[in-house]
């Protein structure tokens, strides 16, 4: 047999690999872990006990925002991440955006605030809740996409295990937004960002211990 013959045979079958599966896999997981962070948050602290006139404010919508939005570019760049020859790690500053506008809200809070008052906005009431809350419950959605990781095929474990746990946080934040009474920026911007950034760096540590080929 010709070479020739012999490649016409071989891509004979061939036909295009379908991703849309790992993209619906992604949304799916990641609803269902919101879904069942969700659900712990609620039964084990409960909601809130203003929520019913503070979840149209500013400040809670920004909490709200800071989650939804760290969780939607991560979960874009977790679910490229598996897929061989593509570059979500270019797209990885993306995530600072939000962080950002959460960032320049803090700075003008302060800004407008007396001096004597900064400390209070800044700690708030439980920083030390928030700051364990977050990470612990983003473990939920941390295992979900690990699962789900395991069944792609990641080239860079550091970078989706940073993607799957930027995701993860973010998921959480939200769901413990119904929970935190801290409503003020400067403490957003300082405990739920460190809170994002320590899931972030637990899922780069890792990811590439346990995504083994």
């Amino acid at each position: 047999m010709q070479t020739d013959d012999l490649i016409t045979v071989m891509v004979a079958g061939h036909r295009p690999v379908d991703t849309r599966w790992l993209r619906r896999a992604t949304w799916f997981c990641a609803l269902a872990a919101l879904t069942l962070t969700t659900a712990l948050v609620l039964l084990i602290l409960g909601v809130r006990a203003d929520i019913a006139g503070a979840w149209l404010t500013r400040p809670v919508i920004a909490k709200a925002m800071l989650g939804a939005s760290v969780a939607s570019i991560a979960l874009v760049l977790f679910q490229r991440s598996l897929r061989p020859g593509l570059k979500p790690g270019r797209a990885l500053p993306l995530v600072a955006i939000p962080v950002a506008l959460v960032a320049a809200g803090a700075l003008v809070t302060l800004a407008q605030a007396p001096v004597e008052q900064w400390s209070g906005l800044i700690f708030g009431r439980y920083w030390r809740a928030c700051l364990v809350a977050v990470p612990l419950y983003a473990l939920v959605p941390l295992v979900i996409l690990y699962g789900l990781a395991r069944r792609g095929a990641p080239v860079d474990g550091r970078l989706t295990g940073a993607c799957a746990g930027l995701a993860s946080a973010g998921l959480a934040t939200l769901a413990y937004s119904l929970h935190c009474p801290d409503d003020a920026a400067p403490f957003l911007a300082t405990w739920y960002t460190l809170a994002i950034a320590a899931v972030a760096g637990l899922g780069a540590l890792l990811f590439p211990r346990l995504l083994r080929w």
